[in-house]
């Protein structure tokens, strides 16, 4: 798998050449990110991907939002299985994933800090 890579304002990387781009298990990283930072409806040509964030973070549907994670983390190309998914909110609107999945690559281990705080 290659992607080009994002920076930290997710703006895409150039002026590099090959090293603007991720590859296999960087990559696949930086796609489930993407992901799960996608809102649902948000993509004209995907309007049934993404995570349903206005109405699963204003909630206390944790559970809901921990299956909507893990369905987005399964059916992410190059992932095989889901080993563990943790969600945890804070006071400051801000969400913190930490996964560990099985990929054609190996076992990936990540955590993700998101929110509006």
């Amino acid at each position: 798998m290659i992607v080009r890579g994002v920076d930290s304002n997710n703006d895409w990387l150039f002026g590099k050449g090959k090293s603007d781009y991720k590859y296999n298990l960087n990559a696949l990283a930086q796609n489930i990110k993407t992901r799960l930072q996608s809102f649902l409806g948000d993509c004209f040509f995907a309007q049934s991907e993404g995570i349903d964030w206005w109405n699963l973070l204003g909630s206390k549907k944790l559970l809901d939002l921990r299956l909507a994670i893990s369905s987005v983390l399964l059916n992410t190309d190059g992932v095989t299985g889901l080993i563990e998914v943790s969600v945890s909110l804070n006071r400051d609107r801000c969400v913190k994933i930490t996964y560990a999945v099985s990929t054609v690559y190996g076992e990936m281990k990540r955590s993700i800090d998101m929110g509006v705080g």
